[in-house]
């Protein structure tokens, strides 16, 4: 068979430090970092990531606080912020949650229409992204390697997939999962 991701995939201790910033160059300035509840603050993965963004250059706009099982109102608060910022990157740094969030942001920050609406009622699918990479530290979901993400409309009472962008980059760092 024959088969084909999009994403590149470097995997191994110290690939952060030795490839983002050379990664990031082909990218705008301005990076939307995003991770979740703060575990990269306490084990340093967010000074480390922080450090190598500000020797690339970049203008690092924080998104903190994405939840497991991230909102509606989450992605929302994101794209707002990607859009008021003017985010040329968004860089994920978690689990499968804060992947998929972004995945959305990227996508809805590019509309002028509800992303919920156009895939769940028009049936469409967004074609314009940010792009966004990862930084894994939590193994297991896979969602570092596709389009889709689980999001929860907690106004509608729904937990559903949508789709947005795919990462162009992941890092599968063992010294950042364990």
């Amino acid at each position: 068979f024959i088969y084909e991701n999009t994403t590149k995939v470097y995997f191994g201790k110290g690939g952060v430090k030795e490839y983002l910033c050379c990664l990031l160059k082909k990218e705008g300035d301005t990076v939307l970092l995003a991770y979740g509840g703060g575990s990269i603050k306490k084990n340093g993965i967010y000074d480390e990531v922080t450090a190598i963004l500000q020797e690339a250059g970049k203008t690092v706009v924080d998104f903190s606080g994405i939840m497991p099982n991230p909102t509606y109102a989450k992605v929302q608060e994101g794209a707002k912020l990607a859009r008021k910022n003017h985010v040329d990157f968004i860089l994920a740094v978690g689990g499968g949650s804060v992947m998929d969030c972004c995945k959305i942001v990227s996508a809805q920050a590019k509309l002028s229409e509800d992303i919920w609406e156009m895939e769940n009622i028009k049936k469409d699918s967004p074609t314009d992204f940010i792009p966004m990479g990862a930084i894994v530290t939590a193994a297991g979901t896979g969602s570092e390697m596709n389009a889709g993400a689980v999001i929860t409309h907690e106004e509608k009472k729904i937990k559903g997939a949508l789709f947005g962008a795919q990462a162009k980059f992941v890092f599968l760092d063992p010294s950042y999962t364990r």
